[in-house]
């Protein structure tokens, strides 16, 4: 998966492969960031004998297919929605909910949550028709983004929503895919924000001292600064200072640790502290 204007990739936690007889599955948990764009980065490292059909599925919502030929070796990229007139980005936004009962059976927010790649061989082979591109302003991406119910998706706390449209300027494939019984590859990725998943367990707590370090500079300098494109991926120049740091935190807790078990220098009698006795001194003011 990748993330933001500059489409780096995201960290996988929690990895699950499972296999049967139809499919070879891998499922994983990747971070949201409400607002940011993102996309799907599917790499052939390895020539087939097959063609190879590629489909992105974001939230339940089939993207247009990558239709691959035998042999070829190299990185796919989806970081649109579209149909043969219009594409609209793809993007993270909140999940809004609401507690309207008639919303309950709404079965199209079962796959909220996940964006799901799934590589299928077969044949590959001319299409029968090619659509064209005629009457263009007569033709729409319209995809459903309404309410979920809150009891729904408790858990969720994002949704892929969609950009504005505009043209699609991709060709359109003359070859397709047909499907043979080989087994297909599936990639699970169930997403939410960084910080649930890190309540979950699934994912480490990101170092304060790296998101302090970036703030101390930050107000030192007033230069021009560049919002990047994830904020738990510190830039290379404040990982090394960050890292510093956390030593340093490190050296003092164990430093506190050596104080606390050292004996101590006070050595107390029958249970209290040791006096000197005082010691009174009388002047004899009196003449002879």
């Amino acid at each position: 998966m990748i993330l933001g204007d500059f489409l780096l990739e995201l960290p996988e936690y929690d990895v699950v492969v499972s296999s049967t007889p139809t499919e070879n599955r891998i499922t994983c948990w990747i971070a949201s960031a409400e607002g940011k764009k993102f996309g799907v980065r599917a790499k052939f490292l390895a020539q087939q004998t097959s063609g190879s059909l590629a489909t992105v599925f974001v939230d339940g919502v089939s993207c247009r297919p990558y239709v691959v030929p035998p042999g070829w070796v190299g990185t796919l990229e989806r970081t649109y929605l579209s149909n043969n007139y219009f594409q609209r980005d793809l993007m993270f936004s909140q999940l809004e909910l609401t507690d309207d009962d008639s919303m309950l059976d709404d079965r199209t927010s079962n796959d909220i949550g996940q964006i799901v790649v799934e590589v299928a061989l077969g044949k590959y082979t001319l299409r029968e028709q090619v659509v064209s591109f005629q009457n263009v302003k007569d033709r729409t991406l319209r995809v459903r983004e309404g309410k979920v119910h809150e009891r729904s998706k408790k858990a969720c706390s994002h949704r892929v929503a969609f950009g504005e449209e505009v043209p699609n300027q991709d060709p359109v494939s003359t070859f397709t895919v047909i499907r043979d019984n080989s087994p297909r590859t599936i990639f699970v990725f169930k997403y939410t924000r960084l910080d649930i998943l890190q309540a979950m367990g699934v994912a480490p707590h990101t170092p304060i001292t790296a998101e302090t370090e970036t703030e101390d500079y930050n107000d030192e300098n007033e230069n021009e600064v560049i919002d990047g494109p994830n904020e738990s991926s510190p830039s290379d120049d404040v990982k090394p200072l960050a890292r510093i740091r956390e030593l340093e935190m490190e050296l003092q807790r164990l430093r506190a640790q050596v104080e606390d078990r050292k004996p101590s220098h006070v050595k107390l009698e029958h249970g209290g502290s040791r006096r000197k006795k005082a010691v009174i001194e009388v002047i004899d003011l009196t003449e002879d």
